[in-house]
């Protein structure tokens, strides 16, 4: 659990977010489209200059608290769900790396590990079944560097699935569910790419990514208006001279739409006990509203915006908030 006081922060391939908790309330979520050239391909280019960029961000919206926790994109880790005997702990810090060995080909101590401990298997009740994370040293000491930049005290760095996980821990708190014996999915549409997070049995199991991204959208927009990406962005989130639902986008929303919809068939062909009744989303793709009524569409279960996952300390601004889930959710 974070502290009453700290920031959230949640770096995406074109924007930074960052949502201000005071005293345990939700005080201000800041939005910032990040410079030119400072992201390439998902990954940040300078982490000096990022701390930077944070640093005049949080002095533009006169941000005080200097606790930080930062998500991290689930690509720039590795998570396995893993049971091993009961061990105690100094016995588990010295046998969780080797649960990576089929996946990290490079000197196991260059990374760090971490886990947590979930509900035991009904068929294996004396077991340990943990939700286990490695990253590189390397990426840890990157971002220790940029929050140094930025005047931050970095406490905690995390995928997003702990960020999601969060949110769905505060819904079922205020819906009075019990986490362990639902099953949920939640739409990341972001810039470069969507993801859906699934959860089983209230258990983090797997992310499916889709090549299709919002940037695709924002591109068309551009060459429609005959405007340069920034501008385009900015038209098609305040949806001006009903930019939204031109053709040529419509067709593109087609496309997203379809890609979804076979990524969800896929899971629940696999996954024949799952029983995901909604689907929650959230980013920038929120703002799209034909988006949305396209995704609707192709879909047997209903869409909810991930802002019903909040509690009632965390609410705001909608549109912001959807944008700012995962930077909202790693401070829950």
């Amino acid at each position: 659990m974070s502290e009453k006081s700290c920031v959230g922060i949640d770096i995406g391939n074109s924007s930074v977010k960052i949502a201000v908790k005071v005293r345990g309330v939700l005080k201000n979520v800041l939005y910032e489209t990040l410079p030119d050239d400072i992201m390439k391909e998902g990954h940040i280019v300078s982490y000096d200059a990022m701390g930077d960029f944070l640093r005049e961000v949080m002095k533009k919206g006169k941000v005080s608290q200097k606790n930080a926790y930062v998500c991290l994109p689930i690509s720039g880790v590795y998570i396995r769900s893993v049971v091993m005997p009961m061990m105690t702990i100094q016995q588990l810090k010295v046998n969780l790396p080797y649960e990576f060995h089929d996946f990290i080909t490079e000197d196991m101590d260059k990374y760090v590990y971490d886990y947590a401990v979930l509900p035991p298997k009904e068929e294996e009740p004396e077991s340990l079944n943990l939700l286990t994370v490695a990253c590189s040293r390397e990426t840890v000491n990157q971002y220790q560097q940029m929050a140094k930049r930025a005047k931050l005290k970095l406490k905690g760095i995390a995928p997003a699935n702990v960020a999601i996980d969060n949110l769905f821990i505060s819904y079922c708190r205020k819906h009075e569910l019990v986490k362990e014996e639902r099953d949920f999915a939640i739409l990341d549409m972001g810039d470069s790419a969507l993801k859906i997070h699934f959860f089983t049995k209230g258990v983090y199991e797997v992310t499916r990514t889709m090549d299709d991204g919002i940037y695709e959208i924002i591109s068309q927009a551009a060459e429609e208006n005959g405007t340069d990406i920034h501008i385009a962005r900015l038209n098609v989130e305040a949806n001006n001279e009903d930019i939204q639902r031109r053709e040529a986008l419509m067709d593109i929303y087609s496309g997203i739409a379809a890609s979804i919809m076979r990524t969800l068939n896929f899971y629940n062909f696999n996954n024949r006990n799952n029983n995901i009744e909604e689907l929650f989303y959230f980013g920038g793709g929120s703002m799209i509203q034909p988006l949305l009524e396209a995704i609707g569409q192709n879909l047997m279960i209903p869409m909810t915006p991930a802002t019903e996952l909040l509690p009632p300390n965390m609410k705001g601004d909608q549109e912001l908030l959807l944008k700012a889930m995962q930077a909202v959710g790693i401070i829950l």
